[in-house]
C-alpha cells in the first residue's frame, strides 16, 4: 500500500493511469473489523444488527430500481454525472450517519436509529454499483464484457416495466 501513498487523492477518479482502489484491497479486513467494534462501542446489538439486515434486503429490493430509474430521469445519458451524483449523496450520508454515530455516543441518540442509518448508507454504494455495472455495460465500455448478456436482459425487462 505505501508504494501507492502518493497516488491515493487521484485514485477514485482515475482514468486508469493511476492504480484503482483494488490495490488497497488489504485495507478491508482491519477497517471492517474497526467498524463492527465502532457499532458495538455505540450500543448496537445482535437486534440492531438484524434490523440493519432486514432494512438493508428492503432498501435494496425496493429502492435500488427506483434510484436506478430516478437517475435515468435527473441524469439521462450522462454516465458521470450519474456517479458523481451518488458520490455526493454517498458523502452527504456518510456526514449524517457520523453526526448520527457521535450523538449516539453522547447518549443523544438511541443506538436503534443507527440500526437504520447504517443500511441508507450502505444503498449508496450499491447504488454507484447498479449505475457503473448496467449502465456502462449497456453503454459496452470495455472491460464489462462477461455481464453484458444479462445486463442487456435486465436492461430491457426495466424498460418494459418503466418505458423513459
Amino acid at each position: 500500500m505505501l508504494t501507492y501513498a502518493r497516488s491515493i487523492p487521484g485514485m477514485p477518479a482515475s482514468p486508469g493511469i493511476v492504480p484503482d482502489m483494488r490495490y488497497l484491497s488489504p485495507a478491508y479486513l482491519p477497517m471492517l473489523v474497526i467498524g463492527v467494534y465502532a457499532l458495538k462501542h455505540a450500543g448496537m446489538d445482535g437486534d440492531g444488527v438484524r434490523e440493519s439486515l432486514k432494512t438493508l434486503f428492503w432498501l435494496a429490493v425496493i429502492d435500488l430500481p427506483l434510484i436506478f430509474v430516478v437517475l435515468q430521469v435527473i441524469a439521462g445519458r450522462n454516465l458521470g454525472g450519474q456517479v458523481t451524483f451518488l458520490t455526493y449523496l454517498t458523502y452527504l450520508f456518510l456526514a449524517g450517519t457520523a453526526a448520527l454515530y457521535v450523538a449516539v455516543l453522547a447518549r443523544r441518540a438511541s443506538p436503534r436509529l443507527l440500526a437504520y442509518a447504517v443500511p441508507v448508507l450502505m444503498l449508496f454504494p450499491l447504488a454507484w454499483e447498479l449505475v457503473v455495472d448496467f449502465r456502462f455495460a449497456t453503454g459496452c465500455w470495455e472491460g464489462y464484457h462477461f455481464w453484458i448478456p444479462v445486463v442487456e436482459y435486465i436492461w430491457y425487462i426495466q424498460y418494459a416495466i418503466f418505458p423513459l
